[in-house]
């Protein structure tokens, strides 16, 4: 018996077949969720992601994810496959590229990693594996292991960081940390401790520098030392509270501030400020400005000396000098 407008075509037979096979022969996922009870949400070291059977919910291939604020982007993702674990309101993320827009400098800041963790409704993302930054400028961050946290857009990390830039291929300065707080808005990026760093001079040869903590504005090429830093030139080492790299407009210049005492040809030099142009021989000291040398000791409001030359010029000068 025939139901009324129900017809047995033989395409039918061939779909409910089809459809059949499907259900009984579809794939699961070959990659796992890790349990809460083995990662937290402060916590990533022991692994985002590892290679077994999967309880997920729901598997996406080509995953994209957007977020706007007052109608202007703050950040994109894009992962090549993500597993959504609808209950915790969270998602899996593997082959993960990023966009992270800056409000205050209009620029972008690229990241990439192997995985990622995204939570919904806390607003944090957490990235790891060959983690990088990319700046609009062309510095380069590496890391293990790189959190976002949505509410104050910013980037945080307790591993091991670096820098190279502002050309990858061919970069200038190389930069080396522990622990990484940046702020996006501002492109402000800063290394919590252990910092060294290498800069590469117009004449071929380094600018190096040590220091507790350092600050890069990857916008303004621009690098603050804190904390008893020692920088190392070619005829010239200088000790200081604060050390500042910046290059504007092709002209690159160095500055030293609180307790400088610097070294040069015999020279030593006591300031509170020193300046100095990378590639030139000037160094000016400022504030309680003194050279001493030879048992020979100049004061001045401010003291201009050369590292090529035994040349110094003294604004108001006073001076004791050995018989």
């Amino acid at each position: 018996m025939k139901l009324p407008g129900f017809s047995r075509h033989p395409v039918f037979y061939v779909l409910t077949a089809l459809w059949f096979c499907g259900l009984v022969l579809w794939p699961r996922s070959s990659n796992v969720w890790v349990g809460e009870d083995s990662l937290s949400h402060n916590s990533t070291q022991e692994g985002l992601y590892k290679s077994a059977l999967t309880n997920a919910n729901f598997g996406l291939l080509g995953v994209r994810f957007y977020e706007s604020v007052g109608g202007h982007p703050r950040w994109k993702i894009n992962s090549a496959f993500a597993e959504l674990r609808r209950k915790e309101n969270y998602a899996f993320l593997k082959e993960v590229t990023s966009d992270f827009f800056s409000e205050t400098t209009q620029n972008t800041i690229h990241t990439k990693s192997d995985y990622g963790r995204s939570w919904t409704a806390k607003n944090y993302i957490e990235l790891e594996g060959n983690v990088s930054i990319e700046s609009s400028n062309g510095y380069l961050f590496w890391m293990d292991h790189l959190n976002y946290d949505g509410k104050n857009h910013e980037f945080t990390s307790k591993d091991t960081v670096q820098m190279k830039g502002p050309s990858i291929n061919q970069p200038i300065m190389f930069l080396k940390g522990t622990g990484l707080s940046a702020e996006i808005n501002k492109e402000h990026f800063l290394l919590n401790s252990n910092v060294s760093s290498q800069k590469r001079l117009p004449n071929g040869q380094w600018l190096k520098v040590t220091a507790k903590t350092g600050e890069f504005f990857t916008h303004q090429s621009r690098a603050i030392f804190i904390g008893g830093v020692k920088s190392q030139m070619p005829k010239v080492n200088i000790t200081s509270d604060v050390f500042e790299v910046s290059s504007l407009e092709g002209d690159e210049n160095a500055q030293a501030f609180g307790n400088v005492v610097l070294k040069n040809k015999g020279r030593v030099g006591y300031a509170q400020k020193a300046y100095l142009e990378i590639g030139g021989s000037e160094i000016i000291l400022e504030g309680n400005a003194r050279i001493e040398a030879d048992g020979n000791i100049i004061k001045g409001n401010r003291i201009k000396l050369f590292s090529d030359e035994d040349k110094i010029e003294v604004e108001n000068a006073e001076g004791k000098t050995n018989q």
